[in-house]
């Protein structure tokens, strides 16, 4: 007992698995396979006679299809050709230039267009022109004028194409016309066997997994004598195809019959099956009627050894498999009674393992035992609880490491904080002294020059105090930061104080490298504005700033409707300061792209990636 309980689990469930499995499929074996080949053999049968019949009526519809194409094909021709002999007459009727050579020649064009000989006889001599593809001459003397008459090739009874002959009189000449049916030689492909061969070769192939037999199609002649009736079809004479003919687009060229007989071949009435005997073993014969039309019978024949049908049928392994399947279940649901207490001591293991995947780090398996599953439970909550231990320490390790860090950002935060405190305490400090220059000087243009860096200096003392103020030391707010800037600005400007600021500014934070720019942009647009854009205007003054954000880029505008520049102004050659410095920030610092529109005021434009 001590043994078996050593031998591992998997080999006890696969060891009486497999015995039940086997017992099952031998039994299966010995009773199925039989009749399940019996009716894959009848199966066999049934779907070929069905591709049969499918393969007859494709044919049909390309054989019915094809006559009235050519049909069609035929009549166009011969209008053309008469419109053409009809243009011929009437020019030599009405056109006095139109000379005889002129006459010949467009008579000879005939058989540049068409498949047709023709021969023009006057007076005075006979103008003949052939073409290569017309092979044949006819006897005219008993057709009627300006009447298209049909010829035929001698008796062959392989589709071949017959003749069209017509005659016409042009003045007193007689003009003698003989056509192959096919006229253009654009028609030629449309041959009755070329037109069907890729759809019946397609039916062809239907079966080619099923047999390995013979398919053709054959045009008989149902006149037959009768001492032929009783003879094989390969057996009897066939010069030049006077009794049948086998079409060039069938897989065998040169059919055997053996038993099968003519008569058999031409009593078939729609599709029969034959059976018999070809070079003395048992075959399998498929006839098929296309059609009938007067001498001729159009037959679809398959034949087949009946050997190919048992050895390439379907393998009935397929539907063993099905079977085989099922005993495997049985034996699966027969194991699992018979091994239901290990069944479960596994089931508890796999919930174990689930409950520890979902984060259940304290849930157990408490199973017991000598054998393998016993042994595995044990060893598996002991890897837990070993697990759950790790895990703890390592959350303890994570959580003072977080504080430290935590601390440490705060201190660097204080810091930041504190530097830009202190800058923004120097850059007051800076304003402070340039005011108390300017006081003691009188010359306005150092005043103004004074004013403006003041300004420019007020504009990074202004960043610094909100990222001062800010929470977050890396953004700044700045539809907030543009309010103040523009209003402290403008506060300098006593003398503008008719100008209203109009500020129109998404929800939008930059960094402080984007929003020192920005700043200094504004800051150069709103002094140059004040100075210059509104002298000699006093009513409705405005500066207008717009600040939108899109999937790619920032835009800043600036507008004034004050005097405007002037026509000829070219940044490039101007020594305006302000403008200067506001396109070199948008280009340097920014990355961006600077523009100016001059319409009724100014309106600067800077475009900048996010």
């Amino acid at each position: 007992m001590a043994n078996i309980k050593n031998i591992p689990i998997s080999f006890k469930l696969g060891f009486f698995f497999l015995l039940f499995a086997l017992i099952l499929l031998s039994l299966l074996f010995i009773l199925l396979i039989p009749r399940i080949e019996k009716k894959q053999y009848d199966n066999a049968l049934l779907e070929t006679e069905k591709k049969v019949l499918l393969s007859k009526y494709q044919i049909n519809l390309v054989v019915d299809y094809f006559k009235e194409y050519n049909n069609l094909k035929q009549n166009e021709s011969k209008i053309e050709i008469v419109n053409m002999i009809e243009q011929i007459k009437l020019k030599s009727k009405l056109n006095k230039n139109y000379l005889h050579k002129d006459l010949v020649n467009d008579i000879g064009n005939i058989t540049k267009n068409y498949i047709c000989n023709v021969e023009f006889i006057t007076q005075n001599n006979t103008f003949s022109f052939n073409n290569t593809f017309t092979d044949k001459t006819f006897d005219f003397s008993y057709i009627s004028y300006n009447k298209w008459e049909k010829r035929f090739k001698k008796k062959s009874f392989c589709p071949q194409p017959n003749y069209q002959i017509y005659k016409t009189l042009i003045k007193n000449d007689e003009l003698k016309l003989t056509c192959n049916s096919y006229f253009k030689k654009s028609n030629t492909n449309n041959n009755l066997e070329s037109n069907v061969k890729e759809i019946i070769q397609k039916g062809f192939t239907l079966s080619e997994n099923i047999h390995l037999g013979k398919i053709y199609l054959v045009w008989l002649n149902n006149k037959l004598k009768d001492k032929n009736l009783s003879k094989s079809l390969d057996s009897i004479e066939n010069r030049n195809n006077e009794n049948y003919c086998i079409s060039k687009i069938s897989n065998y060229r040169f059919p055997k019959t053996g038993e099968l007989t003519i008569h058999d071949l031409l009593q078939v009435k729609s599709t029969q099956r034959f059976e018999h005997k070809i070079e003395e073993k048992n075959t399998l014969t498929w006839v098929s009627k296309i059609y009938e039309k007067d001498d001729t019978n159009f037959l679809f024949v398959l034949s087949a050894f009946e050997s190919d049908f048992r050895n390439d049928i379907n393998n009935p392994i397929i539907k063993i498999l099905y079977i085989s399947i099922f005993a495997l279940i049985l034996s699966i649901l027969f194991g699992y009674f018979l091994f239901r207490r290990w069944f479960n001591n596994i089931e508890k293991l796999s919930v174990t393992a689930r409950q520890i995947c979902s984060g259940k780090l304290n849930f157990r398996s408490y199973i017991k035992g000598d054998d393998d599953i016993g042994i595995l439970g044990v060893a598996f909550d002991s890897m837990l609880d070993k697990l759950e231990n790790n895990i703890k320490t390592l959350d303890k390790d994570v959580e003072n490491r977080t504080i430290e860090l935590t601390n440490s950002l705060k201190i660097k935060e204080l810091l930041l904080k504190e530097i830009h405190h202190r800058v923004k305490n120097n850059l007051s400090l800076t304003i402070n002294f340039i005011k108390l220059q300017k006081y003691k000087i009188d010359d306005k243009k150092i005043k103004s020059a004074l004013t403006s860096i003041e300004n420019r200096v007020y504009t990074m003392a202004l960043l610094h105090t909100k990222m001062y103020e800010s929470k977050n030391l890396d953004s700044i707010d700045f539809k907030i930061y543009t309010s103040q800037l523009s209003e402290d600005i403008k506060s300098t400007f006593e003398e503008n104080i008719n100008v209203s600021i109009i500020i129109n500014i998404d929800n939008i934070y930059l960094n402080i490298d984007q929003a020192m720019s920005c700043g200094l942009i504004i800051n150069e647009a709103i002094v140059n504005a004040f100075k210059y854009a509104f002298i000699g205007k006093s009513d409705e003054n405005y500066l207008k700033i717009d600040f939108k954000k899109t999937n790619q880029e920032y835009l800043l505008q600036i507008i004034d409707n004050g005097i405007g520049l002037k026509k000829d102004f070219n940044i490039d050659k101007s020594e305006s300061l302000g403008l200067n410095l506001i396109k070199s920030i948008s280009e340097t610092q920014l990355n961006g792209n600077f523009g100016i529109i001059k319409n009724k005021g100014t309106h600067l434009i800077i475009k900048f990636p996010l």
